[in-house]
Order: structure tokens, then C-alpha cells, then sequence
């Protein structure tokens, strides 16, 4: 007999993935009510290498067996994941918001790593709000030197995050630590909706290059402020080819060169 994960945490999400992965094995679709395309696993719909990455990431493993829908062109896809099943199909799913504060707020899938390396080219880089270093982590794995701070880091009031860290993240103040590396790329990842940490650290940067991921003006994340510091000294070079978030969201990842 399997013993069953001692952490609640894992046990959820575990016992999430196998529930879901039954229900999916006696049908090859769910179809939600005012919705007029099914919703497909999303296993079925990531492309191969994406896949593979999934299986191996925890934030992804529960995610796979989540409804999702995938539109866009073929070679830039748009995958979105829904956190609810039709009424009458079981118990309710854990939810976006549970899911984010366990890993990340962002959606991660091999081909954003491997287009945020391709776009660094070699540049370190500096991840400012980091949180529980979930994207500090894979980014890491993937032989990037990032320097991860939260002014969170370390303590128990984050509340953006939950009690799991997944990497070094030091204590920090964003726009310090912006100001203090202009030779490493500048990242913000899902920064806080209506809080100025983006804004301030984006001024305070003099460094060339910046990656975001996260919503666009009027969106969750970030403030106006922040978008128009954006809009008026930055020009976006690059999107990730894959775009995978959660139905609802409008994030995506940009990389941005200074004007």
C-alpha cells in the first residue's frame, strides 16, 4: 500500500492530480456551461517539450489534468487553464489564487525558460519581488546566475506567499537592489497589483535590458504609474512564443530594451 504525503499541501495537490485524472479517463472533453468550445486536459494540449518539463515541475503536475483551452496560431499558441469543473463532476478544484501563493503567480513552461535564457544571452540577472523564489528556482536550473530579493524574504507576513521556499531569496528593497546592479537584466514577474514596488524599481534601474511577466495596463498587476514609465522609455523586443496563464488573465512575458 502507498502511504500517502504527509504535508497537507502535497497531499491536496496529489490526490487533486489523481482525482482528475479519472474523471478525465471516462471522457475526452468537459463542456462548461455558456462556454461554446470543450475544455481539453492540459496535457493534451502543451506541445511536447512543454509537456515533458510539466511532468517534472510541482507547480505544473496537478496543473496537467486541469480543463483548458488552446487558441492562437500554431506557432505562438495561447494554452489557458481553468481552475473549475461543471457542476455535478466532483469536488471543487484547488483554486488559482491557493495554487499561486503555494509556487508562483506566473504560469511556468520550458519554452518561456528557455526563450528568457535565449533573450539573456549569457547576462545575469537580478529578480526583484521573487517571493518564494519558485521562477528564481527554474530559471537557476537552467544554468542562470539570478540574484533573487523580496522585502519579504525570510519572514511570515508575505502575503502574496505561502509558507514554502523554493530557493535562496534575499532580503532587499526593490528599488535599491535595481539601482545597485544596472549589469544584470531587470525582472518583474507578476509584480503587486496597485503597488508602486514596479514603478519605483523600474526608475531606479539603469541597466539596459528588463523581462516582465504579468498583466497589461488596467490589469492585476503593477500600477500606472509603472506602465507609463513603460510606455515611455522602454520598447519591447521580444514575447515568449508560448503564451500558458490562467483563463481570465491577460499576462505574458515581454522582454524589454531601453529606449
Amino acid at each position: 500500500m502507498t502511504t500517502p504525503p504527509a504535508d497537507p499541501t502535497v497531499r491536496l495537490v496529489t490526490e487533486t492530480a489523481e482525482r482528475l485524472l479519472a474523471l478525465w479517463a471516462s471522457r475526452p472533453e468537459i463542456r462548461h456551461p455558456g462556454w461554446d468550445r470543450p475544455f481539453r486536459p492540459l496535457a493534451d494540449l502543451l506541445p511536447t517539450a512543454d509537456l515533458d518539463f510539466a511532468a517534472h515541475n510541482p507547480q505544473m503536475v496537478p496543473l496537467l489534468w486541469y480543463p483548458a483551452l488552446r487558441h492562437g496560431p500554431t506557432a505562438r499558441p495561447v494554452i489557458e487553464v481553468f481552475d473549475h469543473l461543471p457542476e455535478g463532476l466532483g469536488a471543487p478544484l484547488p483554486r488559482r489564487q491557493d495554487l499561486s501563493r503555494i509556487y508562483a503567480w506566473a504560469l511556468a513552461s520550458h519554452t518561456a525558460l528557455r526563450w528568457i535564457a535565449d533573450r539573456l544571452d549569457g547576462r545575469p540577472l537580478l529578480e526583484v519581488g521573487a517571493g518564494s523564489g519558485y521562477w528564481a528556482h527554474l530559471l537557476r536550473h537552467q544554468g542562470l546566475d539570478v540574484l533573487a530579493t523580496d522585502a519579504e524574504a525570510r519572514t511570515e507576513h508575505n502575503g502574496w506567499t505561502s509558507r514554502f521556499r523554493y530557493t535562496d531569496v534575499r532580503p532587499g528593497h526593490a528599488p535599491a537592489d535595481a539601482a545597485a546592479h544596472p549589469d544584470r537584466a531587470l525582472a518583474l514577474l507578476w509584480p503587486p497589483h496597485r503597488d508602486p514596488m514596479a514603478a519605483d524599481a523600474l526608475r531606479a534601474y539603469r541597466g539596459e535590458a528588463l523581462l516582465y511577466l504579468g498583466d497589461g495596463p488596467g490589469g492585476l498587476c503593477a500600477d500606472d504609474a509603472f506602465f507609463a514609465e513603460l510606455e515611455a522609455r522602454w520598447r519591447p523586443v521580444s514575447s515568449c512564443p508560448l503564451t500558458l496563464r490562467w483563463l481570465g488573465n491577460r499576462d505574458r512575458a515581454l522582454f524589454y530594451h531601453r529606449r
